[in-house]
């Protein structure tokens, strides 16, 4: 479940869609929360100064609750303090809608397909994926590929 602010009803289908496709592609259960926010550059450089100490804007951040998980993992893996009743809290993505809006346009692609990208990247450090080791980056951006792949938002 997406818990997303800044974003319209149509935007929201598509990033359920993505979340969606994210979770099949793991062999995940969805019994998770995620909150979103789609904001301006201004928001989104002042948290990554703060939480990341890198004082610039950037497209996207991502604050996971948790290490990388060992997927796919159950309910029972968690403490019940991790729980708000039904769902487990995941993280948080922030996505700046203009730098989103600018790639779009410098890589020749529709917005929806940008915003789709920038979530399910988020989505994946939510789930522990990092991109700091060669490895660590053929194995993300791989399978990013193939999730915006299945749910057409190709390149």
């Amino acid at each position: 479940m997406i818990a997303a602010y800044g974003v319209t009803l149509r935007e929201k289908l598509l990033l359920k869609r993505v979340e969606n496709a994210v979770f099949a592609a793991l062999g995940q259960k969805n019994f998770f929360v995620v909150e979103l926010a789609v904001t301006d550059g201004d928001t989104v450089r002042t948290y990554n100064r703060e939480k990341r100490g890198i004082d610039a804007e950037t497209d996207v951040l991502s604050f996971p609750s948790f290490d990388r998980l060992s997927l796919p993992v159950g309910k029972d893996a968690f403490k019940a303090e991790d729980f708000d009743g039904n769902r487990v809290a995941l993280g948080s993505i922030m996505i700046s809608r203009g730098r989103a809006l600018k790639q779009a346009e410098d890589y020749g692609h529709s917005f929806s397909r940008e915003l789709g990208f920038l979530f399910c990247h988020g989505m994946l450090h939510l789930l522990g994926f990092d991109h700091v080791t060669d490895d660590g980056e053929k194995e993300m951006f791989s399978l990013t590929d193939r999730i915006m792949d299945g749910v057409g938002l190709k390149r």
